[in-house]
């Protein structure tokens, strides 16, 4: 996905706070009430956090949320009996039961990706609506099942400081969605069946007694939509939020009706198999087998006494609602019955693991989705929490103990098996370990630029770093925060996460910049998809455009059908002519503004638009252009192919351009390319190119071609609407893509790969060119390397071992001419410190000032002693050095080279320098002398020269 701009918003806390009043003052309009009521339930303010609930009983005096109600009450008071044990497999299984079978039967249908690749505001599915918005929210692409249930593998980045404390905080979790969609005429269920359908899984299936259960009145916004939601307790922990998206939002916190009303109802998974068998914390039951390798080869039990007795009221732990973190953990420990540092001391290795368990198992989901540890993005998120573990593997000395890597690497393949039972078998990764491995590497060799970046800054906030410091240094510097600590000796604060999260919270997106208004207008027929072959065709004009960025010219045509390709998916525009009665018009651009193509054309139309709209015009697309940048565009595909074939299913499209001279794809791969890589890759297009597979183009149902090809359709980005255009290259990559494709991988000829660069951390671009520029690129190195045997005398086995041969000579001597040039200063120094006049103007063979700069400020104390100085003129640059200021005047210097340098002349001046002297400790300092360097400008030699021999200076 290509980077965007980002604007301020109002933060999600922002937004629901603006609409809580009037919520809360009309339930009848915003909540169930009808419902809730038939069930036994009536409302009430909570006396703690004032908000209303609904309660089956007077005795539950609370809203039920722990806060509220002082700690958990259903730890070591499950509600399985006999022994009966609940699995984390087991739980969704019954979750799924019960709602595909209830009153209004809903669809279960697999999860999605955890990396939000169909949306450019978001970088990870941090919700189960997630996977449907924005499209499937604004009615313009339908769901894939209505109503739907899914076990949505979500991260979420803000709670990490809460992680193996509260038992309810992961940065990765499942939850359990129910999605439904109210089309105006299509209406499946809303408020009152919803709350229905969960009391039901809750009472029937759970079997928990309805007076054990509260309905808390809330609001809630996310992903640019807010509404009433209802949030149910059981003992102090809340199960699940049922949300009834109402309204869209805005950045500024307005709000417009939606057409189409949604349930999404959110159910942390982990928190039921905890709810259900009681125990002391969730991680245990949710990590089931990698806790048992984990603790196992780390020989860490925890003290059950204390963990019995410190679980119910862990949920007082959240950094976010704590007021004072400090005192809550006395008030914990004195009802342990125990000492802090002892109640500390027995958390703090457990916590820790809980830790490790947690960010690995998002690590593992997150990599295998097609995002990768770096700086940039998403990809920092990732970075953090993996680099967190290390710092923690590190710091209890569990890195040598669990085995090195790979002990740790086989971490990740316990927690598959612990997802089996939901997601299924997770197929083979064969990049993953390597990713692992470099990122450690990299962790365990912090670059030297990033600690001098943090030492500044140190020295800058005399030792004290705000939060807003370690967002800095740990997005921008890429230094991570268990580094930051050990280099600057401060503690890592205990709100930072939350904090990193909450700000890019307040960060968003702006809408696209439209400039011409084309709702008027029917959809322009798409004639180069019907047949990328024609180059000829006849339109009318529908109307014509004054051009907004270029004063108002009237040169934009709209055509009610075209076979000119406009900008999109990376490919740049067709070039051609039209022709409108007598005259032609060069086709110079083409974009697509809403359904209609824009033509921009050459010479301007003179005269009334009104005069052109409704004539026949006779168009001609240039061939050429077009079949270059076709191959081009095929090519796209096939090196991104090849890609993936050559260093692994890490591999995603992150951009690409297809021009008439170059084409670039943008991967994600964790470190540089290396040549036979290069080589590989380009090997590998042209196997592909060799086999003249065919190139299918069709569309398709979106949801169909999402089941039978999956997410990987969408290599460039979000593709709105429910027909897909898809691109299959038979057995090597299908696409859904709206560029201009060849019909065979033949026809693209060959692809040369030019070069490739990684252009930020995870990112790599290849550069590489097709069919006619390959060509023309491959005879030009056959003809140099022709020339080189010619010149050389040598034939082709040669080249290699002659040029090496060269290029050491040269080394060489290179290294004797520089020694010479030192000599030569020196001896050129000694005659100016003899010489009878106050300097000298010595002509310079240098091609730049590179000998004066390294080596002549040496001499300054010996000039400054004998008051001379002395001037090296050569092509195209002035220096020299002065043992007295005044023995130049710098600007009258600049003025005589005023007329020859219109666009101003730079001078560089030094006035003192610290010198080493061999056999001293210390630097000399040599002041009040005056060096002058004027680079890169266009003189008159002579009259520079003349110039200095008038102001007492001699021509040497």
């Amino acid at each position: 996905k290509e980077n965007t701009e980002e604007i301020s918003c109002l933060s999600v806390k922002e937004i629901k706070k603006l609409a809580r009043p009037e919520f809360r003052n009309n339930p009848d309009k915003f909540y169930p009430v009808d419902t809730l009521t038939k069930l036994g339930f009536s409302r009430n303010e909570c006396p703690k956090c004032h908000n209303f609930y609904w309660r089956a009983t007077e005795t539950r005096d609370t809203c039920g949320d722990s806060n509220c109600a002082g700690s958990y009450s259903f730890i070591n008071n499950g509600f399985l009996k006999d022994g009966k044990q609940m699995t984390y497999a087991d739980a969704w299984k019954g979750f799924e039961r019960s709602f595909t079978s209830s009153r209004i039967p809903c669809t279960s249908i697999p999860r999605y990706p955890i990396v939000a690749r169909w949306r450019n505001d978001v970088d990870f599915t941090a919700a189960g609506i997630y996977c449907f918005q924005p499209y499937c929210v604004t009615g313009e692409l339908d769901p894939p099942a209505n109503p739907l249930i899914q076990p949505q593998f979500c991260a979420r980045f803000n709670d990490l400081d809460n992680i193996g404390l509260t038992g309810r905080h992961y940065s990765g979790f499942i939850m359990l969605g129910i999605q439904v969609f109210n089309y105006p005429n299509d209406y499946k269920f809303f408020k009152e069946e919803c709350v229905e359908f969960n009391f039901n899984w809750l009472t029937q299936e759970l079997g928990i007694p309805k007076e054990e259960i509260t309905f808390v009145e809330d609001v809630w916004a996310g992903g640019g939509n807010l509404g009433p939601s209802i949030e149910y307790f059981v003992r102090g922990l809340e199960v699940g939020n049922m949300v009834f998206m109402q309204y869209k939002t805005f950045p500024d916190g307005s709000r417009e009706e939606l057409k189409i009303r949604i349930i999404d109802t959110g159910i942390g998974l982990e928190r039921i198999p905890w709810l259900m068998n009681g125990t002391s914390t969730s991680y245990m039951v949710v990590f089931k087998t990698a806790y048992e390798y984990l603790s196992n080869k780390l020989e860490l039990v925890p003290d059950q006494d204390i963990w019995e007795k410190f679980g119910p009221y862990s949920s007082q732990l959240d950094v976010d609602e704590a007021e004072d973190i400090n005192k809550t953990w006395q008030q914990i420990a004195d009802l342990v019955g125990k000492e802090l540092a002892e109640v500390k001391s027995q958390i703090s290795p457990i916590k820790d693991m809980y830790i490790v368990l947690d960010h690995t198992r998002t690590v593992m989901i997150t990599i295998i989705d097609g995002s990768l540890p770096s700086n940039v993005g998403g990809g920092g998120n990732v970075r953090n929490i993996l680099r967190r573990v290390f710092a923690i593997m590190h710091k209890n000395k569990w890195w040598d103990k669990l085995g090195g890597m790979q002990g740790f690497l086989e971490i990740f393949e316990h927690h598959k098996k612990d997802l089996e039972g939901i997601f299924g078998q997770f197929k083979e990764y064969k990049s993953f370990n390597e990713v692992i491995e470099v990122e450690y590497d990299r962790w365990n060799n912090t670059d030297e630029t990033m600690k001098t970046n943090l030492q500044k800054l140190l020295k800058k906030r005399k030792g004290v770093l705000s939060l807003n410091d370690w967002d800095l240094c740990m997005g921008s510097y890429g230094i991570p925060a268990d580094t930051i600590s050990a280099i600057s000796g401060l503690e890592i604060p205990t709100n930072l996460y939350y904090y990193i999260a909450e700000k890019k919270d307040k960060l968003t997106k702006p809408p696209a910049l439209v400039l011409y208004d084309t709702t008027h207008l029917a959809e322009t027929e798409n004639l180069y998809y019907k047949n990328h072959l024609g180059y000829d065709f006849e339109a009318t004009i529908v109307d014509v455009f004054l051009n907004v960025s270029e004063s108002n010219r009237q040169n934009i045509v709209i055509l009610d059908k075209s076979a000119f390709y406009p900008t999109s998916g990376g490919q740049i525009h067709d070039t051609g002519k039209l022709f409108i009665g007598d005259n032609q018009f060069r086709v110079t651009n083409v974009e697509k503004v809403g359904k209609s193509v824009l033509h921009f054309v050459e010479p301007s139309l003179d005269g009334d638009k009104d005069a052109y709209i409704g004539k026949t015009v006779m168009a001609q697309v240039d061939e050429d252009r077009r079949n270059q940048l076709r191959s081009n565009h095929t090519g796209t595909h096939i090196v991104f192919a090849a890609c993936r074939k050559v260093l692994g299913p890490h591999v995603w499209q992150n951009g690409a351009k297809k021009t008439l001279d170059m084409a670039h794809l943008d991967i994600t791969h964790y470190k540089s390319l290396s040549r036979e890589q290069e080589l590989e890759i380009e090997n590998e297009a042209n196997r592909i190119i060799c086999k003249s597979a065919k190139i299918n183009k069709y569309m398709m149902n979106k949801s169909d071609a999402e089941k039978e090809y999956g997410f990987s359709l969408y290599q460039g980005g979000i593709v709105p609407g429910n027909e897909l255009r898809i691109v299959n290259i038979d057995g090597v990559d299908t696409e859904a893509c709206c560029g201009t494709h060849c019909d065979n991988t033949s026809e693209v000829g060959w692809v040369k790969m030019v070069k490739s660069q990684r252009i930020s951390d995870g990112i790599v671009r290849l550069y590489y060119i097709t069919n006619e520029r390959a060509m023309d690129i491959m005879n030009k190195e056959t003809v140099l390397l022709q020339d080189l045997c010619k010149l050389w005398g040598i034939d082709q086995t040669q080249i290699l071992t002659t040029a090496k041969r060269f290029f050491d000579d040269y080394k060489r001597l290179s290294t004797l001419t520089k020694k010479q040039d030192v000599r030569l200063l020196e001896l050129q120094i000694k005659c100016v410190l003899g010489g009878a006049a106050s300097g000298a103007v010595i002509e310079s063979d240098q091609e730049d000032p590179t000998l004066y700069f390294s080596y002549l400020k040496q001499y300054a104390g010996q000039l400054k002693d004998a008051k001379r100085g002395v001037v090296f003129i050569g092509p195209s640059f002035i220096f020299g050095l002065f043992g007295s200021k005044d023995m130049v005047d710098v600007e009258e210097l600049k003025g005589l080279l005023a007329a020859a340098n219109p666009d101003g002349v730079n001078v560089i001046t030094a006035d003192k320098f610290s010198l080493k002297v061999k056999g001293q400790k210390k630097p000399v300092q040599v002041a009040d002398v005056l060096q002058v360097s004027i680079p890169g400008v266009k003189l008159d030699k002579e009259a520079v020269t003349k110039y200095f021999c008038d102001h007492g200076f001699e021509q040497s």
